[in-house]
């Protein structure tokens, strides 16, 4: 059931797509999930809905709340894909 997260997660850390682009595409993918996994697959994908949470794409207002910025969150979406699809 995580296949659909596969393609967004592999173009973001691919730098297909921004992080800008992959926040929002994400956000509502995971929301609007209707076959919803359980267990350790969606604990993964929960932590990487928390790290979208925490970026902030400006710099000043990153600083100020203590935010990720988009190489701290391409790298958290490298680790759940890693973590879903290891090789």
């Amino acid at each position: 059931m995580t296949e659909k997260y596969k393609d967004l997660i592999s173009r973001f850390i691919n730098r297909r797509i921004s992080a800008e682009e992959f926040e929002s595409a994400y956000l509502v993918l995971f929301k609007n999930d209707n076959d919803q996994v359980s267990g350790t697959e969606f604990n993964t994908l929960e932590k990487l809905f928390f790290a979208i949470d925490d970026y902030v794409a400006d710099p000043k207002l990153r600083k100020a709340v203590h935010g990720l910025d988009g190489e701290q969150l391409r790298a958290s979406a490298r680790d759940t894909y890693q973590m879903l699809y290891p090789a």
